[in-house]
């Protein structure tokens, strides 16, 4: 790969990454939110009385996100892999559960839009509900997928030397936290901070490799 290709991957990753979080945080803007436990009037606010326009537009943004995602996350795995099977396979597992984190949340959010839909639409309560509650469960696991992205990307960015090692070790204690904190589904899955927040210092950090990419490859050049 020339320096100049590797630069503009490097950016184009960066960008998405930090894309991504952006676009889903203009998301819940729109939304309302229900999480597990919550007692019927709040439900019926948010799935029977409030804005299915404004609620559905949300979703849409966030439908957005997921797509700019995947092309983020199999171009990052793309980055991380290096010239040893190790690092071959560690980006594999990158780009599988990035494609497994995109499906739950695609089935996650057809089921909160089904139960928004519902609600406007004369379903009773206690359907709609349900239908929000799968939506909450599958929202919850794609916390642990999303911890198994984190230590396998970790894991590829200590084989290949490309991450920071601090980030690394980082990436290994969010990765473990995210995978552990599955159960709290009925918190409404405040792991998933933790994945936004090294989104978005893996962002960054793909930006600033952008710019010293080309010169590293020219050190190599002028040593050989």
């Amino acid at each position: 790969m020339t320096a100049v290709a590797q630069r503009r991957l490097w950016l184009v990753a960066g960008w998405l990454t930090i894309g991504y979080v952006v676009l889903t945080f203009i998301g819940t803007v729109f939304q309302e939110m229900v999480v597990l436990g919550d007692n019927p009037s709040k439900a019926a606010a948010a799935l029977v009385t409030s804005s299915m326009s404004k609620n559905f537009t949300g979703g849409y943004i966030e439908l957005i996100a997921t797509l700019v995602f995947l092309a983020a996350a199999l171009l990052l795995a793309r980055l991380l892999r290096g010239s040893d099977d190790l690092s071959g396979w560690l980006s594999s597992c990158v780009g599988g559960t990035a494609v497994a984190y995109v499906a739950v949340m695609f089935a996650t959010g057809a089921a909160g839009a089904a139960a928004l839909y519902d609600g406007h639409h004369g379903v009773p309560l206690a359907t709609v509900t349900a239908l929000s509650d799968i939506r909450n469960i599958g929202y919850s696991m794609t916390g642990g997928i999303a911890g198994a992205l984190v230590l396998a990307a970790s894991a590829a960015g200590q084989v290949t030397r490309v991450l920071p090692r601090w980030f690394v070790y980082a990436g290994y204690l969010i990765g473990a936290v995210c995978i552990a904190a599955v159960p709290a589904a009925k918190a409404g899955a405040p792991q998933t901070l933790l994945w936004f927040a090294w989104l978005v210092v893996i962002g960054v950090i793909a930006l600033r490799r952008s710019r010293v990419a080309p010169a590293v490859a020219r050190t190599a050049t002028a040593t050989a």
